[in-house]
C-alpha cells in the first residue's frame, strides 16, 4: 500500500506540470478557448487526494479524488494538445486526440460526485445506499459511449468522427440531455445523503458537511447562474480551489470551527453590500431621473448616494450582525450568555447533572473544540467535567467561591480565524461555573460524610459486638465458672475459698473496668459528671503551658449528641497542640447562640504547607457534618492554628439556616487574642 501512495503522490505532483506545459504549447495557437476549469480541477484535486491517501490509504473518497482530478488533468492536457495540433495543420491528429479528452472527461467529473456520498466518514450513510451508489459509479458509461460513438463532428477542427456509428443518430437527443443534465443526478444523492447526514449529526460533523456545502453552494451559482463572462470564470476558479481544500479540511477535522464564522461573515457582508448598493444606486437613479439627465445633478446625487450609503454602513452592519447570530445561534454578549448558562443549570436535576450541562453549554456558545472544569476537593482530589478535546495550552480560569478555591476552568483556543476568547467572557462564565462547582463541592462533600457516618456507625456496631461477645462475654461465663467451683469447694474443703473469692473479686473489678471502657466510648463519663466546660478543663491540662477555656452563653440542656460532639472536637483539637504545635498557650473558647460555635486557638508553628487532611481533621470535619454543621482549620495571624466548628442546636438546623460566606465559629473568631 505504501508503494501505491507513493506512485499516487509521484503523479499528483506530475499532474500540474504536464498541464502547464500544455498551456505552454498553447501560447503560439491562440484558437479557440485557452482557459478551462478542468486546469485548475487537474492540479488541486489530485494533490489533496495525494496529500488525504498519505495520512489515510485506505480512504475511498481519497482515491476518487485523486482518480477524479488525474482524469481531468488527461482531459485538460488532451485538449491544449488537440487545439495545438489543429493549428499546426495536423487535422487527422488533432480529430483523434480531440476524440480522446471528448469521451475521456465524461469519467472524472462522475468520480469526483462520487465523494459525496462517503463523505465526511468516508463511509455511506447506511448500507441501502450502496445499490445507488454503485448506479451512479456506472452513470458516466452511458455518455462516454455515446460520445465515443456518435455520429458528430469531433476535437476543434470539427472533424467527422473516424469511430461514429451511424445507428446512434436515432439516439441523439436524449443522449444528449444525459450527457449535459446526468451529473445532476450524483448531484442530488449526494446532496440528499448529505442533508440526512447534517440532521442526524453531531457538532463537529455538521462542521464537516459544512465545510464542503459551503464551496459547493457557491460553485453550483456560478455555474448556473453567473454569466460565462472572464471576470466570473476566474471566480469559479477561486471556487474550485477552495472546494479541495474544504473538502481536506472536512475529512482531517482540522480547525472545523472557521466555517462558523466564514458563513457568519459571509452572510453578514454580502446583505450589507446588497442593501448598501440597493441604497446608493437608488438614490443615483431617483435623483438622475428627477434632474432629467442634467450632468451637475448627477454629481450631486452620486455624492449623497455615497454619504447616505456611508452613514448607513456601521448601523447596517450592527443590526445584520446581531440578526445573524440570532439566526446561528451566536451570542457575544456576555450577560445573555450568563443568562442562558444560570437557565441550562436551573433545569438540570442534580448539582453534578447542572455542571455537566453547564460545561457542554459554554463549549456550544464559545464554539470551541473543548470545555472543563476540574472541581477540587479538601483532600487534595479533583474530578473533572469535560466537553470534548481540550487541546494544547488551553485557556485556564480558576474558580473561586466566597474567596475559596473550588476548582478550574478548562477552555480550548479556538481553531478558528479568531486569536483568542475575550477574558471578559472568560470571567463572566467563571463566577457562574464556580457557584456550580461549589455546590457539587457540598454535594460529594456530604455524600462523602454520609458514607463514612455509616461506616462508622456499622465499625462502632461490630466494636462493640466483639468487645461484649470476645471480651465481656467469656469474663462473666468464667465468672460463672469461677463461682460454681468456689461453691463446689465450700462444701468439701472450707479453707480453700477464701484464695477464691479474692480471685474472683479481682476478676470483678477487671470486668467492671472493660464495661466503663465500654461506656467512656460511646459517651465519656466526665459530660455526665462533670459538665461540657469542666470535662474539656479536665483533658486540657497538659496540652501547653497554658490553657484557657471559656464558655459564653448557657451552658445547661445541651443536646446530648452536640456536647459529645464539642468534647470530642476540642479534645483532637488539643491533642494536635500538644503533639504539633509547640505551642505555650492556647485557647479554648465556645459560644452558644442559635447555634453552638467551638474554636480552638494556639500560638503554634501553624499549618503545614500543603495541608493534608489526617484522621484527626477528617474526625472532627465528619463530627461537624453529622450534626449539619461545618469545619474549618485556617492559620492564625501572627502564627499559631484556629479551629472552628459551628455545631447546629436543633435538628432543623443546618446549612441553609445560615449565610454562605459565613465562617465555622463565632461572629469574632476571626482575631484572636491569646492569652
Amino acid at each position: 500500500m505504501r508503494v501505491v501512495v507513493t506512485l499516487a503522490r509521484l503523479i499528483a505532483a506530475t499532474t500540474p506540470v504536464l498541464i502547464g506545459c500544455s498551456y505552454a504549447l498553447r501560447l503560439d495557437a491562440p484558437e479557440g478557448p485557452l482557459w478551462g476549469p478542468g486546469a485548475v480541477v487537474g492540479a488541486v484535486f489530485p494533490a489533496v487526494g495525494a496529500f488525504l491517501l498519505a495520512h489515510r490509504p485506505r480512504l475511498w473518497a481519497g482515491w476518487l479524488i485523486w482518480g477524479g482530478g488525474v482524469v481531468i488533468a488527461a482531459y485538460e492536457v488532451l485538449r491544449q494538445i488537440a487545439y495545438w495540433l489543429h493549428a499546426g495543420g495536423h487535422e487527422q491528429a488533432a480529430a483523434t486526440v480531440g476524440w480522446s479528452y471528448a469521451w475521456l472527461g465524461q469519467f472524472g467529473m462522475y468520480q469526483l460526485l462520487g465523494v459525496l456520498f462517503l463523505y465526511p466518514d468516508g463511509r455511506l450513510p447506511s448500507p441501502r445506499w450502496r445499490p445507488l451508489q454503485v448506479a451512479a459509479a456506472w452513470l458516466p458509461l452511458l455518455p462516454a459511449l455515446y460520445v465515443a460513438l456518435a455520429p458528430r463532428p469531433v476535437g476543434p477542427g470539427s472533424a467527422p468522427n473516424p469511430y461514429a456509428w451511424d445507428v446512434l443518430e436515432p439516439l441523439s437527443p436524449l443522449a444528449d440531455a444525459l450527457r449535459r443534465s446526468g451529473w445532476l443526478i450524483p448531484v442530488a444523492c449526494g446532496g440528499i445523503a448529505l442533508a440526512l447526514r447534517y440532521r442526524n449529526a453531531s457538532q463537529d460533523m455538521r462542521r464537516q458537511i459544512l465545510w464542503v456545502a459551503y464551496p459547493g453552494s457557491l460553485l453550483a451559482v456560478t455555474e448556473l447562474v453567473v454569466p460565462d463572462t472572464p471576470p466570473f470564470r476566474a471566480l469559479q476558479a477561486v471556487v474550485l480551489l477552495a472546494l479541495p481544500v474544504a473538502v481536506a479540511v472536512g475529512f482531517m477535522r482540522y480547525r472545523l470551527g472557521d466555517i462558523d464564522l466564514i458563513l457568519n461573515r459571509t452572510v453578514v457582508y454580502g446583505l450589507l453590500v446588497s442593501l448598501i448598493g440597493v441604497v446608493y444606486f437608488g438614490l443615483s437613479g431617483l435623483a438622475m431621473l428627477l434632474g432629467q439627465n442634467d450632468d451637475g445633478r448627477a454629481k450631486v446625487a452620486g455624492l449623497i448616494g455615497a454619504f447616505t450609503a456611508g452613514a448607513l454602513f456601521h448601523p447596517l452592519r450592527s443590526r445584520l450582525q446581531r440578526a445573524v447570530d440570532r439566526i446561528l445561534r451566536v451570542e457575544r454578549n456576555p450577560y445573555r450568555l450568563a443568562d442562558r448558562l444560570s437557565r441550562t443549570v436551573q433545569e438540570a436535576p442534580g448539582p453534578s447533572e447542572a455542571l455537566g450541562t453547564a460545561v457542554a453549554t459554554v463549549r456550544e456558545t464559545l464554539r470551541v473544540p473543548g470545555a472543563a472544569v476540574e472541581v477540587t476537593r479538601e483532600d487534595g482530589e479533583s474530578r473533572v467535567y469535560a466537553d470534548g478535546d481540550l487541546g494544547e495550552r488551553p485557556y485556564v480560569v480558576p474558580l473561586v467561591w466566597q474567596g475559596e478555591p473550588v476548582g478550574w476552568m478548562l477552555v480550548a483556543r479556538p481553531e478558528t480565524l479568531r486569536h483568542g476568547i475575550d477574558e471578559n467572557l472568560l470571567g463572566t462564565l467563571a463566577v457562574h461555573l464556580a457557584d456550580v462547582a461549589h455546590a457539587v463541592r457540598l454535594t460529594a462533600d456530604l455524600q462523602r460524610s454520609r458514607e463514612r457516618i455509616l461506616a462508622t456507625r456499622e465499625e462502632e456496631r461490630r466494636r462493640l459486638r466483639r468487645d461484649l461477645h470476645d471480651g465481656l462475654g467469656p469474663t462473666l461465663a468464667s465468672l460463672a465458672m469461677s463461682l460454681d467451683a468456689a461453691r463446689i469447694t465450700l462444701a468439701r474443703d472450707p479453707e480453700r475459698v477464701d484464695p477464691l473469692l479474692a480471685e474472683l473479686r479481682e476478676r470483678m473489678a477487671a470486668t467492671i473496668g472493660e464495661v466503663r471502657e465500654l461506656v467512656y466510648g460511646l459517651r465519656p463519663p466526665a459530660l455526665d459528671d462533670l459538665g461540657l466546660v469542666a470535662a474539656i478543663d479536665s483533658i486540657a491540662e497538659g496540652a501547653c503551658d497554658r490553657v484557657d477555656v471559656r464558655f459564653d452563653g448557657d451552658a445547661a440542656d445541651l443536646p446530648a449528641a452536640v456536647e459529645v460532639a464539642a468534647y470530642r472536637i476540642v479534645q483532637e483539637a488539643l491533642t494536635n497542640i500538644r503533639r504539633h504545635a509547640q505551642a505555650t498557650t492556647a485557647l479554648v473558647r465556645l459560644s452558644r447562640t442559635d447555634d453552638l460555635h467551638v474554636m480552638v486557638a494556639d500560638s503554634g508553628v501553624g499549618l503545614p504547607d500543603p495541608v493534608r487532611a489526617g484522621v484527626g481533621l477528617t474526625s472532627m470535619r465528619e463530627r461537624a457534618a453529622e450534626l449539619g454543621g461545618s469545619f474549618s482549620i485556617t492559620s492564625r495571624p501572627g502564627g499559631g492554628t484556629i479551629v472552628t466548628a459551628r455545631l447546629p442546636l436543633s435538628t432543623t438546623g443546618g446549612l441553609d439556616d445560615h449565610a454562605p460566606g459565613r465562617p465555622a465559629g463565632g461572629p469574632d473568631d476571626r482575631t484572636v487574642s491569646l492569652p
